[in-house]
């Protein structure tokens, strides 16, 4: 590393103090009584300016400190350290000669803080923390230095785990994703196997990031929500773009050949796999099966009835769908799970278990268009269960159109497979003398009547004409 500055140097010399003389309370601040007053007071001074966000006045008060106090006077001395220093940062330009040693500078407070605070009462992985912090700082002073920064990341990630700071979650995905495509540029292989290890970590860091936002959300601090939501999107962006279906089978299906007794991965690849509804190959439905076997779950059991639906066996997907959403309670797939159920109820022409299913999912969501849409489709097809032997078989035409608009206002991706469908349904509308014979006119209202198995019985629409 390059030279430091005067005053980190001097900080530094100041380790060869005896550390036998710490017995005593004050000893931290020096070995002779004058000493430990001048270290207490520098403290005081810088700490009082940073107190008022006099940064700069800190930053030279902070210097003196370092003069005065031995290495181990405070873990303060670090941590406050690289706050100003990073500020004097800002005010450099990256051409300014200064740059480079207060870049230095900032990565050595990094580093001597791990030597002599690696584990506090408050933070037992103390190391573990300041290595992340580390490797975000040398990350954004080295640009280019994707691999470095890469190897700091998951040091720091494998200890913390689901601890690790929203910054070291999408960093280290992002410096993996540059060290593959550039620092791993034409060694085919190990872009294979850092592409297949990308895949996988994506569920864990997603699990972490969930558990930061559980954490900030419980302790009421907003500020940490927003990064942990930051660092999802982020996460999600890096994966997007490596995580097409049909380059991502053959690496899973490699890694899982290359593993097979390894359950955990499997599990991890099924995930991925339903993430991305890559459901269609020969990987799919065998580590599925694979998974359940072992332990059944909610992913696999939701995988194999994806494998019976694509098969056209809708009762046996139906009965592992049913037995991935009571597995599935409160988990983060559950909208998913209980979408894809009532659907498959819905093809199945079990039109109230389907909008059942969609119930479920607005009490979850209530602005879910594809909820609204499962509804409309369950309605759609119900025509002869609500047949009255007057309008009731025409109103679910009305009906469905109903969620089908609503669809199209919630979901602007749903917008014109909902536009065709209320297309659809205008096609069924009665006839200006149909309603008549009824006594009716357009515009007016219509109460679906109460019928066993019409799913829209008791509903209020409006009354239209084809």
């Amino acid at each position: 590393m390059k030279a430091l500055t005067t005053a980190l140097t001097a900080c530094s010399l100041l380790l060869m103090a005896p550390l036998s003389g710490m017995a005593q309370d004050d000893s931290r601040y020096g070995d002779t009584p004058d000493q430990q007053l001048k270290c207490k007071e520098a403290l005081s001074v810088y700490k009082s300016y940073k107190k008022q966000k006099n940064y700069d006045e800190a930053y030279i008060q902070w210097r003196k400190a370092c003069d005065v106090c031995p290495e181990t006077a405070s873990e303060g001395l670090y941590a406050d350290g690289t706050t100003f220093v990073a500020k004097q940062l800002k005010a450099v330009e990256a051409e300014d000669a200064r740059h480079a040693v207060l870049v230095d500078s900032l990565l050595y407070l990094h580093d001597k803080r791990m030597e002599l605070y690696p584990s506090t009462k408050r933070s037992p992985n103390n190391r573990c923390v300041i290595l992340g912090r580390k490797a975000a700082d040398f990350y954004k002073y080295n640009k280019t230095e994707h691999q470095a920064a890469y190897e700091m990341f998951k040091e720091s990630l494998d200890c913390l785990q689901g601890e690790a700071s929203a910054t070291t979650l999408y960093q280290y995905y992002t410096a993996s994703f540059y060290t593959m495509k550039r620092t791993m540029k034409g060694d085919t292989l190990a872009q294979a196997n850092m592409r297949a290890q990308m895949l996988t970590d994506y569920l864990s860091l997603v699990d972490h990031v969930e558990a930061g936002m559980a954490r900030a959300t419980e302790a009421g601090k907003d500020r940490d929500l927003k990064r942990y939501e930051k660092a999802k999107k982020n996460i999600e962006t890096v994966f997007v773009a490596i995580a097409d279906c049909e380059d991502m089978v053959p690496v899973l299906a490699s890694a899982i050949a290359a593993d097979s007794a390894n359950m955990e991965l499997q599990q991890k690849v099924l995930r991925l796999l339903n993430k991305k509804e890559c459901t269609d190959n020969n990987l799919f439905l065998p580590v599925a099966t694979s998974v359940y076997a072992v332990e059944p779950s909610a992913p696999a059991a939701y995988a194999i009835g994806i494998g019976f639906a694509k098969a056209s066996q809708l009762d046996s997907s139906f009965a592992y769908m049913e037995d991935a959403v009571s597995r599935c309670e409160g988990c983060t797939e559950e909208l998913t799970y209980l979408l894809k159920t009532g659907q498959i109820a819905s093809a199945m022409g079990r039109s109230s278990t389907a909008k059942s299913y969609a119930r479920k999912v607005l009490a979850i969501d209530s602005d879910n268009g594809d909820a609204y849409m499962l509804i409309g489709d369950a309605i759609a097809g119900s025509s002869q269960s609500c047949n009255d032997g007057a309008l009731g078989s025409r109103s679910v035409f009305w009906v469905a159109s109903d969620y089908y608009a609503k669809a199209k206002q919630l979901d602007a991706e749903l917008a014109d497979l909902a536009g065709k469908k209320m297309n659809n349904m205008a096609k069924q509308f009665p006839t200006v003398d149909d309603i008549f014979t009824y006594g009716k006119q357009a515009g007016g209202t219509f109460t679906v009547p109460n019928k066993p198995g019409c799913p829209c019985s008791g509903e209020t629409t409006t009354i239209r004409v084809r």
